[in-house]
Formats: structure tokens, C-alpha cells, sequence
């Protein structure tokens, strides 16, 4: 548990992520200020003691001087996908350029970073920056602007309350015989992960964020369908693709250990 601080914390996409991290922050002494694009966001973000502030990237990237002026950390939780009015590393770097030069960052990036196919990926290997991917355009970008200020944190496939892959391949027909593995990454480890790389003042490094637990995903989403009583996904018979995301780097540098376990279903429904 991270200690009672005075830090400023700004949440750059406060969505479903934002405010589970924005939640224990506050809880954890940190003031918060967490962007929204719909007005709707502003009341549940003050139900949660997150001071919310407006603010649609795609039409004006110009911060709230206040926040500018107070911001310690600032953590970006914005997908490439909400960037359509310019390309994803130039927003990027136009929101983060205008925070003073000793504010640190977290950048949530995704281990979609990594190649579709077989292997198993680490930090260490090496991405082709001519392949499509928005995603690693955008970490180099930040790197450049912002040097060992920056983490990089690549999240594997997103598990938490009221969020689970199971009811969105819920009676889904799969190509693949399910043999490959799952690589998930639940919000309580995540809000855990940044925690501990706040209180240490730990910058200036990339680590996937991947439960070391990797089952077969028919074996896993049928038990997960099971005990939410929905209908499982379908697999058929061609050789899935076995792609296996490495995410023991952080604990083997930092005192991180992730805490929950992938099966503990009971979770998902509160």
C-alpha cells in the first residue's frame, strides 16, 4: 500500500482504468484531476473524489493552466483509437510538452505492441518500427520528449470488476482450438504496479504488466463461463497461434508481486 502523499496526479482518459487508479490514489492521499470527453463522466468522477476536467483532445489539446501548474505525475490512459483528429504520437506529445520539465509520466501502452504470432515476447525484444502499429510510434515519441521521466507500462488484455473477456465471447464461434495461452492483466495489480512506481520514484523504464498465469483459453473461458452462468465460447480445430507475454521483469527490478489470481471469478461481479 503506498504511503499517504502530497503528489498531484493528472489522468490523461479517465475511462473505466482512469478511475479504478484515480480511486486508490485519492484513497492514498494524492490529488487527483482526471480528464472526460462526456459531460455524463463529470458527477461519477466527484462521487469518487476526482476533481474532473473537460477536455475533447481531438478538438483542443490546451490544459487547464491550474493543473499545469500543480501536476507532479501525470498518467496517460488514452487509447490510439480515441485519436482521430491527428495522428496518435503527435496528440500524445502535444498534451505531455506542455507539463513542467520535472513532472513524471506514466504511459499506458499494451502488449498489442508485440507481433500476432507465435513466441514469447519480453521487453527485450526488439519491434520492427516499419510494421503498422501505433502503439510503439507513440512510446519512442514520448521517449524522445520526455527521457528518463517516462515508464512505459504495457498492459496485457484488461480483467476487473464488471469487466471480464468471458461475456464478450460469450457462444462466440473461434476458429482456433483454444490451446493458447491467456495474457491478462486484472486492475488491482495494475493500480498496484503504479503505485509502487510513484512511491519509489521508479522512471525511465518498460515493463509488460502480464499475470504470470497463462492457462489454455478454452480451458479458462469455459470455467469463467461456467461460473457466471453464460454461455462459453465455441473452439474449433485449427492450431492457434501461441503467443506468450513475459511480465516478470518489474518484479525482478522492483519489489512488485502481482496478487491476483486469474480464477478468482467472484471478483468480475462487483
Amino acid at each position: 500500500m503506498m504511503k499517504k502523499s502530497e503528489n498531484t496526479v493528472v489522468i490523461l482518459g479517465c475511462g473505466w482504468l482512469g478511475q479504478i487508479v484515480g480511486t486508490a490514489l485519492v484513497k492514498n492521499g494524492s490529488t487527483v484531476y482526471g480528464s472526460f470527453r462526456r459531460t455524463a463522466v463529470e458527477e461519477k468522477l466527484k462521487h469518487k473524489g476526482i476533481h474532473g476536467f473537460e477536455l475533447d483532445f481531438n478538438n483542443s489539446t490546451t490544459l487547464p493552466a491550474h493543473i499545469l501548474e500543480k501536476a507532479t505525475h501525470v498518467l496517460t490512459f488514452i487509447t490510439p483509437s480515441a485519436s482521430t483528429s491527428q495522428p496518435y504520437h503527435d496528440l500524445l506529445h502535444n498534451l505531455l510538452q506542455q507539463f513542467r520539465n520535472d513532472v513524471r509520466v506514466i504511459f499506458s501502452s499494451s502488449t498489442g505492441v508485440y507481433p500476432k504470432t507465435t513466441g514469447t515476447y519480453t521487453e527485450d525484444f526488439e519491434i520492427d518500427p516499419s510494421l503498422p502499429n501505433r502503439l510503439f510510434p507513440a512510446e519512442r515519441t514520448l521517449q524522445a520528449l520526455l527521457g528518463d521521466r517516462l515508464t512505459i507500462l504495457r498492459l496485457a488484455g484488461l480483467i476487473g470488476p464488471e469487466r471480464h473477456p468471458a461475456y464478450s465471447l460469450s457462444g462466440r464461434a473461434m476458429k482456433d482450438d483454444g490451446s493458447n495461452p491467456v495474457n491478462l492483466i486484472h486492475s488491482n495489480d495494475i493500480v498496484s504496479a503504479i503505485e509502487l512506481l510513484i512511491e519509489n520514484d521508479y522512471f525511465g523504464d518498460t515493463y509488460n504488466l502480464c499475470s504470470p498465469e497463462h492457462p489454455p483459453k478454452k480451458e479458462y473461458y469455459s470455467e469463467a463461463a461456467n461460473y457466471f452462468g453464460i454461455e462459453p465460447p465455441v473452439f474449433g480445430e485449427s492450431h492457434a497461434v501461441k503467443r506468450l507475454i513475459e511480465g516478470n521483469c518489474i518484479e525482478k527490478y522492483t519489489s512488485f508481486r502481482y496478487s491476483h489470481a486469474l480464477d478468482n471469478f467472484d471478483d468480475f461481479l462487483r
